[in-house]
């Protein structure tokens, strides 16, 4: 058995022996040749090149995120301040447009102003007075300005002159306007078409109509509905022929000897703006204006 293993093993070795030498030879040959010399630095430079070029991309696409981001950035403050801009130009435009609708307001005004035949003082509402801010107005010239208590004051509204009321306070630089609306306010008036004649007073609100009292009882057959209704002029602080309001309802009661005339004012208080405060004597009648009844 012995003999047999070992005539095994001296065939293995035998059949061996020629790989051997191949694999010698050709080791051999490979070094005398140095055909694997710098085939480590080229497998280095692989393996690195691999991983530099993994760095190098990653290193760009951070780069162009930080670029992009910086980019949106600046783009978002371009934004914010043309929108900025455009609300500055927005506003200009709206100021403008403003302007130009006070001048239109103030040419309406200063034409009404040049009909006047009697001196005035322009003057603007600029406030309500808060101990009676539904009874009276604030302007904003006073005695500096020639204005004195109980002067008349008008406005021009629509193509229509008509009367606002009264100066009842008068400062350095600012007046309080009574309107006839108010219940104190009792103005001498006529009707413009039949001349009948009365005292319109208010009663406290803008709200509620204006009263023509005193009215005799005959003129309910002459007046019609939406007749003028004019100061009178027969006292010394309204000048005559100033319109006061329209009439809107007439109430006669058979126990009285007169009648009442509910009116619409011709102004619409709620859109005064400026005013004229008259001076007073001034203008024309302005002698027979001087003495209550023109004596």
């Amino acid at each position: 058995m012995s003999e047999i293993r070992l005539r095994k093993n001296a065939e293995r070795a035998r059949r061996a022996v020629p790989l051997v030498l191949l694999i010698s030879s050709l080791l051999m040959l490979t070094i005398s040749t140095r055909s694997l010399e710098g085939l480590p630095k080229k497998v280095g430079v692989s393996f690195f090149g691999f991983f530099q070029k993994g760095f190098s991309a990653i290193g760009q696409f951070a780069s162009s995120s930080l670029s992009s981001i910086t980019e949106l950035r600046q783009l978002r403050r371009d934004y914010d301040e043309l929108v900025k801009k455009l609300e500055g130009y927005a506003n200009v435009e709206r100021g403008n447009a403003e302007l130009a609708r006070e001048n239109e307001r103030l040419k309406a005004q200063l034409g009404f102003s040049a009909q006047l035949s009697y001196e005035r003082i322009p003057v603007r509402v600029i406030a309500k007075d808060p101990e009676n801010i539904y009874s009276t107005l604030v302007v904003n010239k006073g005695v500096e300005s020639g204005i004195r208590k109980n002067m008349p004051v008008v406005a021009f509204q629509d193509g229509v002159e008509g009367l606002v009321g009264r100066v009842v306070e008068v400062g350095r630089g600012s007046s309080i306007v009574v309107p006839l609306y108010d219940s104190s306010s009792y103005i001498a008036s006529r009707l413009a078409t039949s001349r009948y004649e009365g005292l319109v007073t208010g009663k406290g609100s803008s709200d509620e109509p204006i009263v023509m009292k005193f009215v005799k009882k005959r003129a309910k057959e002459e007046i019609q509905f939406g007749d003028l209704v004019v100061t009178s002029g027969y006292e010394s602080v309204y000048p005559p022929e100033i319109s006061i309001g329209r009439v809107a309802k007439i109430r006669s009661l058979e126990y009285q000897t007169s009648i009442e005339v509910d009116l619409d004012p011709v102004l619409d208080f709620s859109r005064i703006e400026y005013l004229f405060v008259i001076k007073a004597n001034s203008g024309p009648g302005a002698d027979l204006l001087a003495v209550p009844g023109g004596k």
